[in-house]
């Protein structure tokens, strides 16, 4: 019995050493950088967007850029809405987007929880007047919405894409829309539906940036970053 227990003793000790003996592998980092490049990759053809012209947003911290919006018939620029108030900048497909409806209508609802803060919201999509109008229709929305026909806008804000021949046809096949014609444009070109909150400093102090259309940023995000 007694050579029992020491053997097993033995063998104990010993694979307690081995244990101790083998090297903890710590990962080095260009190893971690890969795999965070790789949790980070984006199948932007899933949702429509070409790879080589993939935006990137703009992010929180930065400056917003000096882009003017046509209001009510009239052209103001950015920087004298944000010098006397905040401002919610969101970037929407067009109102044949059941997604954007949808985002819109509940912005709509409670677009004044963010007029009592102080805040000037914006919405700027690529599609024109005729479109905006029909956006209006669904969503009931009352804020400003900005027909971004030349693109202008979205590409200061590094939001547009260029969107992919089979996404496009997808959607003239299933929402019986042309993106061009809807936009009044020669090629398909679309935004990541984007928010931006921007302070009296010019500075974005919230950005919401995602590739997957679904993804939007609420009422509550906007009013937790003022």
């Amino acid at each position: 019995m007694k050579k029992i227990i020491m053997l097993f003793a033995l063998v104990t000790f010993i694979a307690c050493k081995n244990k101790e003996a083998t090297p903890e592998v710590t990962k080095s980092d260009d190893t971690k950088e890969v795999e965070a490049v790789a949790e980070n990759t984006v199948d932007y053809e899933s949702f429509g967007m070409q790879n080589e012209d993939a935006p990137k947003g703009l992010v929180k911290g930065t400056k917003a850029p000096d882009v003017d919006f046509v209001i009510d018939g009239k052209r103001v620029a950015l920087v004298d809405l944000y010098k006397d108030q905040n401002v919610a900048i969101i970037f929407y497909r067009g109102f044949w987007c059941p997604v954007c409806s949808k985002h819109l209508a509940e912005f709509a609802t409670r677009a004044k929880e963010l007029e009592a803060k102080g805040v000037k919201l914006i919405a700027v999509t690529p599609e024109g007047e005729e479109g905006v109008e029909k956006t209006k229709d669904k969503s009931k929305a009352t804020f400003a919405i900005v027909s971004d026909t030349d693109g202008s806008i979205q590409e200061a804000f590094d939001v547009d894409y260029k969107v992919t021949d089979a996404y496009a046809e997808k959607v003239k096949e299933a929402l019986k829309i042309s993106i061009p014609e809807n936009n009044g444009s020669e090629t398909a070109q679309l935004p990541v539906p984007a928010t931006y909150v921007i302070d009296k400093t010019g500075t974005i102090i919230y950005a919401h940036f995602d590739p997957n259309y679904k993804k939007r940023a609420s009422i509550d995000d906007i009013l937790a970053a003022l």
